[in-house]
């Protein structure tokens, strides 16, 4: 996802082909904009998933965090030992804002339920804004309806997390949706992820991940 921030923050968003991610030029920019963070960061930030990242933070370990998902309930005072505070992006160097990726998941029914009725009803009721505003702030969700990061209960609840990340996401590159996207996207992040740890030119990577897009493209 950083990737595509970076492609977007040099002038390109990826994907716009079938047959290649991005120009080659582009993308070995953006690898090796990330692969100088990386280098500026601690060698851990390699083994982490976001929530990893958060609990080394509410333990002191960790000091900030530049790119991640955002988990709300880090936010909550009672949720961890420190509550985390959430803001935007950072800018690019020419003073833009960078477009983070957004992505997330979503409430589905099985096509093979044997309640269909009852499972779109409840659906429906988990996703309206009066229930995702209430209950499922209350439970401990993190909510997907608008009216909820508006709210201002919602945010006092959470330190001011959807206040302050909302911007962020209205600005944010919404990645592929095509069938097959996850597949590329569970083939192509540990790619990246081994150009970070070892480096060296970054055609080859970008190569692999060009074919692991147009795999993606025909498995489905």
């Amino acid at each position: 996802m950083n990737f595509y921030m970076l492609c977007k923050a040099l002038g390109v968003e990826p994907f716009q082909g079938t047959t290649e991610v991005v120009a080659h030029d582009i993308g070995a920019q953006a690898l090796t904009h990330l692969a100088d963070l990386v280098g500026r960061c601690a060698p851990a930030c390699l083994t982490r998933n976001p929530i990893a990242t958060y609990e080394a933070l509410v333990r002191g370990e960790a000091v900030y965090c530049p790119f991640a998902y955002g988990y709300s309930n880090y936010a909550r005072p009672e949720y961890a030992t420190h509550a985390l505070r959430y803001g935007g992006l950072v800018t690019w160097h020419d003073g833009r804002p960078l477009q983070s990726t957004l992505g997330g998941t979503g409430l589905a029914i099985s096509q093979h339920s044997a309640h269909r009725d009852i499972a779109v009803a409840y659906a429906r009721y988990v996703c309206s804004p009066a229930c995702q505003r209430t209950l499922y702030v209350q439970s401990g969700g993190q909510p997907g309806h608008r009216d909820a990061w508006e709210s201002a209960e919602v945010n006092r609840v959470c330190g001011d997390f959807f206040h302050n990340t909302l911007p962020t996401l209205d600005q944010a590159y919404l990645r592929p949706r095509y069938n097959g996207y996850l597949h590329f996207q569970d083939s192509a992040g540990p790619v990246v992820h081994e150009f970070l740890r070892h480096g060296g030119d970054p055609v080859p990577y970008l190569q692999r991940i060009d074919e692991l897009y147009r795999q993606s493209q025909l498995a489905h």
